[in-house]
């Protein structure tokens, strides 16, 4: 993409023409005219609002020039709505909305902007990046018909013939995408080229077999291709064929791709190898391809025992509102109980309330509740999480826990045997045995409170560590992964008391392959 434009800085919209002399405007217009138009203006806000009326845009960028970026979104938002064929009022609002982070607005805006303005091709570049800022399916379409429009005025740009390509695959559209395809030839390029990334979509859409045969007879001299093939391999579930075709890009001998980077040290996460994968993910901290590569860089130096650089990585991701901005503020507080720092774990959590709810969310909350002694409101939480996700294990032991406590047997032993169902046994944090024996003690007290049940139930808790989730890269058949508390759970660290049992994965947000050309 080309960046050459920027959007807040440009010219009028209204350039008034200069009369031969002030006399001239006063024999064309009457003075009583003039008079009762400045008395409606000064009504309506003032003089200053007529110049405003006049070139609203200009105002807007000045207005953001000097810091007031909110205020020339309002400027321009009202303009906008009153003048719905101002390409450069529509492209200005979307540009503010994107240094704002008001992606939704900054998309629509943009969409607008490239329909008014459809011979701008940085434009069309800018409206494609708003569209991949939105969450979900509905994200994905309008990237693609950002894309769509972006290659419709503009055939003969390879990459965004390519980047199209990629997303259409990438949403199962297969047809559409090697149609897309096939307009790579009719622009000149070369046919191992278009191998490539026909080999990409095949292995995006599911066809391992041709996918590998495809890229293979693209030539194995190209990185892009190495990158390829070793997602080809993550998707056959052989994670370390995986990481040797990754390792192949990135030791190259030649500038690595950020993405491959990244999911060379996502691999290396699943495995457990930490070491390996920091110095990996560390370039991309620094306004990398995405978030993830920051938020797995921050896990990475939490599980090496760098916990104020990981809260500080945190602490931005958090202030950057981005698609991990949420974990990150979970992951903040789960660093500030393991000290023992209790408000300061609960304000993250209120944080993380911000970008949205979930079950692991709700099962902080209650566990920080518990802990502060507002047991009622720890129960709530945790019921408010197995309403949101019945299966999410950590809400069923909480609760079970807290029944426990409170002398409610036969109720707790229900959690603590649901826990039992859904937890993964592979993950050692779980600590399956030690539940396993509560439940058989409480059985035994069960129809009569014996004061050694709730020594039990705590002593269960202070033996249940506050496991991170589970580092999972964007690697749908990979080995189990272990989480990121499992190295501390495996030494003889003491445990806090009271932590809420994460297990639950976090998705990777990376691209199959960041093509480099």
């Amino acid at each position: 993409m080309r960046c050459g434009v920027s959007l807040l800085t440009g010219h009028k919209v209204i350039n008034d023409k200069a009369e031969s002399s002030p006399g001239a405007v006063r024999r064309q217009i009457p003075l009583g005219l003039v008079a009762g138009v400045l008395v409606l203006l000064a009504a309506a806000g003032g003089v200053a609002a007529f110049f405003l009326m006049r070139d609203p845009v200009s105002q807007a960028r000045k207005m953001a020039r000097a810091g007031d970026k909110l205020g020339a979104v309002s400027v321009l938002k009202k303009y906008a709505d009153s003048a719905p064929n101002d390409g450069d009022a529509f492209a200005t609002l979307g540009k503010l909305y994107l240094d704002t982070q008001q992606y939704p607005d900054a998309a629509s805006a943009l969409e607008t902007a490239v329909r008014l303005v459809p011979e701008d091709e940085d434009l069309a570049f800018l409206a494609v990046i708003a569209a991949g800022k939105l969450e979900g399916q509905g994200g994905m379409q309008r990237q693609i018909a950002a894309l769509e429009a972006l290659v419709q005025h503009h055939p003969d740009n390879a990459q965004a013939v390519k980047m199209l390509a990629l997303a259409q695959g990438a949403s199962g559209n297969l047809e559409p995408s090697k149609g897309t395809l096939g307009k790579l030839a009719a622009i000149g390029q070369s046919p191992a080229e278009v191998a490539k990334y026909q080999g990409i979509v095949d292995a995006l859409g599911g066809d391992l077999p041709s996918a590998r045969s495809t890229l293979a007879g693209a030539g194995d001299g190209d990185p892009d291709v190495r990158a390829a093939l070793g997602y080809v391999s993550s998707l056959e579930g052989d994670a370390f064929a995986a990481a040797d075709a990754l390792s192949a890009v990135v030791t190259g001998g030649q500038d690595a791709d950020p993405e491959a980077k990244t999911r060379l040290g996502l691999l290396y996460m699943a495995q457990g190898q930490f070491a390996q994968a920091l110095p990996l993910l560390r370039p991309a901290t620094g306004g990398g391809p995405s978030d993830s590569a920051r938020f797995f860089y921050a896990l990475c130096l939490q599980t090496s025992g760098m916990a104020d650089e990981a809260l500080q990585d945190f602490e931005k991701l958090v202030a950057g509102g981005g698609k991990f901005a949420e974990d990150a503020a979970v992951q903040m507080a789960m660093v500030y109980l393991q000290r023992g720092q209790i408000d300061q774990a609960a304000e993250a959590t209120r944080k993380a309330r911000k970008f949205g709810s979930s079950a692991r969310l709700h099962t902080l909350e209650g566990s920080i509740a518990a802990l502060q002694g507002a047991e009622s409101d720890a129960q709530d939480q945790f019921r408010t999480a197995i309403q949101a996700d019945a299966e999410y294990p950590a809400a069923h032991l909480e609760q079970g826990l807290m029944y426990v406590r409170r002398g409610v047997l036969d109720e707790g032993i229900r959690e603590l045997e649901l826990y039992m169902t859904l937890a993964d046994p592979a993950i050692p944090g779980g600590r399956i045995n030690e539940v396993d024996l509560l439940i058989k003690q409480l059985k035994q007290t069960e129809g009569g409170m014996a004061p050694e049940a709730p020594a039990a139930a705590s002593a269960a808790r202070r033996a249940l560590p506050e496991a991170a989730p589970a580092v999972e890269p964007a690697v749908e058949s990979a080995p189990a992964p272990k989480s990121e508390a499992e190295a501390a759970t495996e030494s003889d660290t003491p445990l806090v008391e009271t932590p809420v049992v994460v297990e639950t994965p976090v998705a990777v947000e990376t691209p199959a392959v960041a093509p480099t050309s």
